[in-house]
């Protein structure tokens, strides 16, 4: 569309940023300062941000069925970042939420959040391009038969722009200084 001032107007920029740190087993130091650099370097390129930090199940869930929402009713340009831990399970990504049981491989997937569900609200809300940012590829925290090490490809469509703070089963590190090595460069990308 075009505004008063005869210039085109930007689509809508619409993002979720989450950043899980406080879990009661392998707790991470770097997940909310990243979300949180990640959020302002967003809202300063444009975009409305829903920064949720330290997200339980339910909150996760919530937060990113309201992100659909958002994307539907504005469409434009659909933005989800996740920092925490992320863990493969049988070929599926999972982001897990700070109040996990992570006894086994089973009471994992039952309190985890599939990174296909965030995938998948976004594609039906049919946004003009859709991102999705995982740094959460960190060294599994759990037993090794809980599953494989670092995160597995999404298959994506024309619309959909995956970003990986590694190579698909490779390990990703939470880093030394105040953010992750990924995220530190993507902020100033952004």
């Amino acid at each position: 569309s075009v505004a008063s001032t005869g210039r085109k107007r930007s689509p809508a920029r619409t993002a979720l940023v989450v950043g899980n740190s406080d879990y009661s087993t392998a707790p991470l130091v770097n997940p909310g300062n990243d979300a949180k650099a990640v959020a302002s370097a967003l809202r300063e390129a444009g975009f409305d941000v829903d920064l949720r930090l330290n997200a339980d199940r339910r909150s996760l869930r919530e937060a990113i069925d309201a992100f659909a929402g958002k994307l539907q009713s504005k469409g434009g340009v659909g933005l989800f970042y996740f920092a925490g831990h992320g863990v493969q399970l049988g070929g599926e990504n999972y982001l897990l939420p700070v109040d996990g049981g992570f006894a086994d491989a089973a009471e994992m997937k039952r309190s985890a959040v599939s990174a296909s569900a965030a995938v998948d609200a976004m594609a039906r809300s049919r946004a003009g391009l859709n991102v999705v940012i995982l740094d959460a590829c960190r060294d599994n925290p759990f037993p090794a038969d809980a599953g494989s090490r670092g995160l597995t490809r999404i298959d994506t469509n024309a619309s959909l722009f995956l970003s990986y703070s590694t190579s698909p089963g490779a390990v990703a590190l939470d880093g030394d200084g105040r953010n992750s090595p990924y995220t530190k460069h993507l902020v100033q990308a952004i």
